[in-house]
């Protein structure tokens, strides 16, 4: 299992300034993700810059339109690109060279990028290595939906620090509690708790 770090929060311009503050942070503490990975909201060329200038390793989920380039000078969208199973090499209009992988949801392709600190690395990334961080950032996502969606992380009504504070605890111990009785087979998945009681 990679560490990961994974940022989430509500304004946009907020939450990329949050994120680089955050990146910042967590290597301060001495932690050294393996990778650091991300939904398309992150992938801004300052975010994806900053990453590279503490020379990790990251995966972003980004946009169908975004300009990359196979062949020097000329731009194309992922989305127009044929992208085989082993990932494609392309140069991310702005950043440099990245590695290209797509996945299906919903009927639908949904393109990641992921790079290492030197390009041999990225050359040398497989579909295997996509496929663990692609399904632990999936978990993360689920975390995420779960503890809006579930433990009601989001929905408060008070002001002060403390009080938010309190709150948030309570709900991530919600989330864990959660955890626990999925690990017990006392219910089936998070949203278990959720139809007992609407039941």
């Amino acid at each position: 299992m990679y560490p990961l770090i994974f940022v989430w929060l509500t304004n946009q311009l907020v939450k990329n300034e949050h994120f680089r503050e955050m990146v910042n942070e967590v290597l301060t503490w001495g932690l050294q993700p393996a990778w650091i990975t991300g939904d398309s909201w992150y992938a801004g060329l300052y975010n994806l810059k900053c990453v590279r200038h503490h020379t990790l390793s990251f995966m972003f989920a980004v946009k169908h339109n975004r300009l990359v380039s196979v062949e020097k000078g000329t731009y194309i969208q992922i989305q127009r690109l044929e992208i085989p199973v082993s990932g494609l090499k392309v140069y991310l209009k702005g950043f440099g060279f990245v590695k290209i992988f797509r996945t299906v949801f919903k009927d639908e392709y949904r393109y990641y990028i992921m790079c290492t600190p030197t390009p041999e690395e990225t050359d040398n990334l497989t579909y295997d290595d996509f496929k663990i961080i692609h399904d632990s950032h999936w978990n993360i996502e689920q975390f995420h939906r779960a503890v809006k969606q579930v433990c009601n992380i989001e929905t408060f009504q008070v002001r002060n620090t403390q009080s938010i504070k309190n709150h948030t605890y309570c709900a991530i111990r919600a989330f864990v509690h959660l955890e626990f009785m999925r690990a017990q087979d006392l219910i089936i998945n998070w949203y278990g708790v959720e139809i007992c009681l609407m039941m």
